[in-house]
């Protein structure tokens, strides 16, 4: 089905930083463009839509999730959606993940928003709070953007890097003001993005999570972009603060897989969240059909204890679905396993089928997406303070706190760095799998994508995705990437 995008009057259609076509949205909230951006009503309507981008279907609406998961070496691909990821899980050229329009349609309204709050009637407590929130928003558009489109700071292939992504800081409500930007190096977005995070830390709301941007967000994130960085000290930082900030609690044992099957992950520090039957995706483009052909969490829990004979009908693609080597990384007893069971028949296929993202709301084909969460600070501290041989013993008890938890047995303050970083990577793998992780975490280390379907070497053109034609049409500054 049809995904709209909730946006002012004032923004809809708006030019992107580089090109001038129309997105073809219809608003479901309006307000009339010569008081949008200058009322508290009109202000606040265009801060909560700015969210909206993020349910895109190309960002964590399923592609940011599920494509980055048929890219990685952890799924394999089943043809029972009319093709639906065949191409991302052989990674053929040139299918790969977007979403670039969608960024900078994000990043144009937080931008509109920020030129308008200094002569907004806010006070400057309330500018502020808006302030942290809409440059949280922005840091994240821009660290996904870099991610995707762009090669990590410390892994860079000097003859093949072409920058990271144009940094457009202001905003944009008329066709004349349009300017080409060029590509900015990939240090200078990422100041950008340390930039808008120190200002959100600063100033971002402490309440509203995890559905609104937070100052825990604000750390969380932080603490990640400082790992892609390779900056070990503030990723060890602001993991600790945010881990401290009291948002989110790690689960246990018992509820970690009833954790899966809240509305709202206990674990989760900022989630993408889906309220309205008009956001749900519908089968053909919804992340829960991407990874199960069942339908909602009862039908899991009914299918995992005892499965009737017929089946009932499948009511979701289920094509993006774990190697059977992945599975076999789990050991025994280890309850992360559990998010793992077969599905219904689909296309005369009966296969094992992530069910981490199942209905949640209620609502078939809706769940809510976790971005970041308890889990992955805890793993972004350890592994930061074993590759910077920081405090071995915190990283020791930081990975054994994921593995206990898991029912398995705590490793040995005997353990070499050697072999606690193999372990963390390992507990990264299993902790974060099908949330989009894997190919961004070999990528960042520069490693290569070792799968049955052919290898993807670290450097080949397919590691980095190519900027739509568009934009390189539209803009005479913008560069490509090498090899499309």
């Amino acid at each position: 089905m049809k995904h709209t995008l909730g946006i002012l009057t004032l923004t809809v259609g708006l030019f992107m930083a580089s090109c001038s076509n129309l997105l073809d949205v219809q608003p479901r909230q309006s307000i009339d463009s010569g008081v949008a951006l200058t009322t508290r009503e009109g202000i606040n309507a265009a801060v909560t839509n700015v969210y909206t981008y993020q349910k895109d279907i190309t960002l964590y609406g399923r592609d940011l999730i599920a494509i980055a998961e048929a890219l990685g070496d952890e799924s394999r691909i089943i043809n029972r959606a009319g093709g639906r990821f065949i191409n991302e899980g052989q990674n053929v050229i040139n299918s790969h993940l977007l979403g670039w329009n969608i960024y900078y349609l994000g990043i144009n309204n937080i931008n509109l928003i920020l030129d308008a709050l200094p002569s907004s009637p806010f006070n400057e407590a309330e500018r502020e709070r808006i302030e942290g929130e809409l440059k949280f928003l922005r840091a994240l558009n821009y660290h996904n953007l870099a991610r995707v489109f762009a090669y990590d700071p410390k892994v860079r292939i000097s003859s093949l890097d072409r920058g990271g992504v144009p940094l457009v800081l202001k905003g944009v409500s008329t066709p004349e003001q349009i300017e080409n930007h060029p590509r900015a190096s990939v240090d200078e977005v990422y100041a950008q993005i340390y930039k808008d995070l120190t200002d959100a830390v600063a100033k971002a709301p402490t309440t509203g999570a995890p559905s609104r941007a937070t100052r825990a967000a604000a750390m969380a994130l932080f603490a990640r972009v400082a790992l892609y960085n390779e900056d070990f000290t503030n990723a060890i930082k602001y993991a600790t603060d945010a881990l401290n900030a009291g948002v989110g609690r790690f689960v246990g044992n018992t509820d970690y897989v009833a954790a899966w099957r809240s509305n709202s992950h206990p674990e989760s520090v900022f989630e993408i969240l889906f309220q309205t039957r008009q956001e749900s995706l519908g089968v053909n483009n919804s992340l829960q059909s991407a990874y199960t052909t069942m339908e909602s969490v009862a039908q899991v829990n009914s299918l995992g204890a005892l499965r009737p004979t017929p089946l009932p009908t499948a009511n979701g693609w289920g094509s993006v679905v774990p190697t059977t080597a992945f599975l076999g990384l789990h050991q025994t007893g280890d309850v992360r396993r559990q998010l793992y069971q077969l599905g219904l028949n689909r296309s005369g296929s009966i296969v094992e089928e992530c069910t981490k993202f199942v209905g949640k709301s209620g609502v078939i084909y809706m769940d809510n997406v976790p971005v970041i969460r308890i889990s992955e600070l805890i793993l972004i501290r350890a592994e930061a303070l074993a590759r910077s041989n920081g405090d071995q013993a915190q990283a020791l008890a930081d990975v054994n706190r994921i593995r206990t938890r898991a029912g398995l047995t705590a490793l040995p303050t005997t353990t070499t760095n050697a072999q606690l970083q193999t372990e963390i990577e390992l507990q990264r793998r299993l902790e974060l799998a099908f949330e989009g992780h894997r190919w961004f975490d070999l990528k960042r280390r520069g490693r290569d994508v070792v799968k049955s379907t052919g290898n993807v070497p670290y450097g080949d053109t397919r590691t980095l995705a190519p900027i739509p034609v568009r934009e390189i049409q539209a803009n005479n500054k913008l560069v490509q990437n090498a090899g499309y």
